[in-house]
């Protein structure tokens, strides 16, 4: 969004630095249409698509397909936590990114915009109740203002103090009714709308003077013609100090345009040849489009390059927290908070819950990779793709059709399933009267806890001398006789990856999950922690 309000910012700069060309000719009604369409123009431009002039960089596809790889590994179950501490949950910070940050300026310029544009008609309304009506001129209606020498129209209406001298008064009705008649009251509401939405760009406040200036440049061409242009500027001139200017109106007595106004009016009539100037909008309007059509590219490395940035500083973030969350209760203990646990994939609701996870899955790889020299080089590889993933990479992935998160969810005749997005969990001797898949799923994971409880030899940590928190990672199979396969376990030492093969191969036969109505494998990961002392 920041990137098209500035391309709009460009083209609106570049029109009217066209404008000046042809800004002094006496073609004030296409100069009119002039600033009113390249307005337009200046929006729809940015938003052409002209994909066809880009080059096709190739898809980011496959490297979608391998970390969602890695992300629905880390789906892990409940972890088994054979020693534990408890200690009080750590206080969510609240953090401010810089897109809030610029979203909330913005929004105050805009408001402050808003709260000048309701003053501004608030004080002109005001000076309208004092006026009467007086009569119609060419079916407009003319009003006097009481102990007033101003004179301004405003949408179809004319107003005029009561205190203007009546040889002048048939003067500025001619030049009034050419306002009224064109419609030039719309224009203005036009222009007060873009200054608002557009309030830091200077283009659009020189927009809106360029545009008064014609008003009253094409309302002095048509009074011209019915008096003498010596005495209608003489007219001006009598006529224009101490007097006040409204917003939304058209006054006649502008001061600020006053002496343009003046040399305007004894400019001769361009010729019919000058007309050819306005001609130089096509190369211009081309190049614009040549610049849309180039930038699609650097429009999406630099959108990459900032959601890379702000997904770094928030990992950053996160992985500091985590750490000493871990550093305080243990990275498996049940007295973690919840903020700092693992979470279906698919239920990510926020930027927020991604990063949180990202770090989490960042954090048990990078520990993984330094306890077991075991890792390969592709876990080296996929490890690095998520710690390059941000949010809207994983947002075009989640609503992907054909990456490997929806096609796994989805489920085959074939294919496995891992265990935190299976529709129907294997259910384990035991659980079978529960009614709902979440209690079943809950159910598996504290009898699996419990088995490995009972049959783990912690003893084993001690005879290694292993000290702190020793760690196995063990991951499994259900296949679809509901018996455990492909059993895989990684640790410090080889002994601890055999215990937990061991452990995990004794489980009781299961019955079967079922994805899409099929019965299919599911992908077991389990993380079995536990303390050693440091005592001699």
């Amino acid at each position: 969004m920041g990137l098209y309000i500035l391309d709009v910012i460009l083209f609106q700069s570049c029109f009217l630095g066209l404008y000046l060309v042809f800004k002094k000719e006496t073609f004030y009604s296409y100069n009119r249409l002039y600033l009113l369409g390249t307005a337009l123009l200046s929006f729809m431009l940015p938003l052409l698509d002209l994909g066809f002039l880009a080059f096709d960089l190739g898809s980011a596809n496959a490297a979608e397909q391998n970390t969602s790889q890695l992300q629905n590994y880390f789906l892990m179950g409940e972890e088994v936590n054979l020693t534990t501490s408890g200690q009080t949950s750590t206080p969510q910070t609240l953090s401010w990114s810089l897109d809030a940050i610029l979203k909330l300026v913005y929004l105050i310029g805009f408001s402050v915009f808003c709260v000048k544009f309701s003053i501004g008609y608030w004080k002109l309304k005001q000076v309208i109740a004092t006026a009467t009506f007086d009569s119609y001129k060419e079916n407009i209606k003319c009003y006097s203002l009481s102990s007033s020498n101003n004179a301004f129209t405003f949408w179809n209406s004319i107003f005029i103090g009561d205190q203007i001298a009546e040889d002048q008064r048939d003067k500025i009705i001619v030049h009034e009714l050419e306002h009224a008649k064109a419609n030039h009251g719309a224009d203005l509401l036009f222009s007060e709308i873009l200054r608002a939405l557009l309030w830091l760009s200077p283009a659009h406040h020189v927009l809106k003077r360029e545009l008064l200036l014609v008003h009253e440049l094409q309302a002095d061409a048509v009074a011209a013609k019915h008096l003498s242009k010596k005495e209608y500027a003489q007219s001006l001139l009598n006529q224009a100090f101490d007097t006040q200017n409204f917003e939304f109106s058209n006054s006649f007595f502008n001061h600020s345009q006053l002496k343009l106004r003046l040399m305007m009016l004894q400019k001769k009539n361009s010729t019919s040849r000058s007309k050819l100037k306005y001609l130089l909008i096509l190369p211009l309007v081309a190049l614009m489009l040549t610049y849309t059509a180039c930038k699609e590219e650097s429009k999406d490395e630099i959108q990459q390059m900032t959601e890379e940035a702000e997904a770094k500083q928030l990992k950053a973030q996160y992985m500091k927290e985590l750490k000493e969350a871990v550093a305080e209760y243990g990275m498996w203990s049940n007295d973690m908070p919840d903020k700092f646990k693992f979470s279906n994939y698919r239920e990510i609701k926020s930027k927020e819950d991604f990063y949180r996870i990202n770090a989490l899955m960042i954090y048990v790889s990078t520990e993984m990779a330094n306890e077991n020299s075991k890792v390969g080089a592709t876990d080296s590889e996929l490890l690095e793709k998520v710690k390059s993933q941000t949010y809207e990479d994983y947002l075009k992935q989640k609503n992907n059709p054909t990456t490997t998160v929806t096609e796994i969810e989805k489920g085959n005749s074939i294919g496995d399933v891992p265990f935190a997005v299976i529709e129907n969990v294997p259910v384990f001797p035991g659980c079978e009267g529960l009614e709902t898949n979440k209690e079943r799923k809950e159910c598996m994971s504290n009898e699996i806890s419990q088995f490995v409880n009972g049959n783990f030899n912690t003893n084993l940590a001690v005879e290694l001398d292993l000290k702190g928190i020793t760690r196995v990672y063990v991951q499994f199979k259900i296949d679809k006789n509901g018996k455990i396969v492909n059993v895989t376990a990684r640790a410090p030492h080889p002994i601890l990856e055999a215990e937990g093969e061991r452990v995990i191969n004794k489980l009781p036969t299961m019955k079967p999950g079922e994805q899409g109505g099929e019965k299919v494998g599911v992908i077991y990961s389990l993380p079995i922690t536990f303390k050693v002392s440091n005592e001699d």
